[in-house]
């Protein structure tokens, strides 16, 4: 094991056990370990609103929880568990959120910058069949 390898283990141990990182090769998801950033949340704290503009990151969470609640009169809520991944439409079409996302106790999330998002989409046909079917 090297020395960049093992700094990666606990990354890599996290994509292994969450789809669709689990099924992709071992030499994309070593791609994805190295290029993402840790980011801690505190309970309440948000992650992204829709008044920050173009998202310019996917995140992944790693532990505790999101929510995710729309800015409409429907009042729509999703939770977010470790392994899920935001906010992809937003992402893949270049445009603000439509969904506040806050974290629900202390969470810790990963975060992958849109360009690696981008080379990831076009080397890993398991990635990209994944976030296709993802907004949907």
């Amino acid at each position: 094991m090297t020395d960049n390898t093992r700094a990666l283990k606990p990354a890599l141990t996290f994509l292994q056990q969450h789809v669709p990182f689990c099924q992709m090769l071992p030499a994309h998801q070593e791609y994805l370990a190295m290029h993402l950033e840790q980011l801690f949340y505190a309970e309440n704290n948000n992650i992204i609103l829709p008044e920050d503009g173009v998202v310019g990151a996917l995140y992944i969470v790693k532990s505790g929880s999101v929510s995710g609640e729309m800015d409409d009169a429907s009042r729509e809520r999703k939770l977010l568990k470790p392994g899920h991944c935001f906010p992809i439409d937003a992402l893949v079409n270049k445009r603000a959120v439509n969904i506040h996302y806050q974290a629900i106790k202390t969470t810790i999330c990963y975060r992958l910058t849109q360009l690696n998002f981008e080379y990831l989409m076009q080397q890993s046909h398991i990635f990209h069949d994944y976030i296709s079917q993802q907004i949907q």
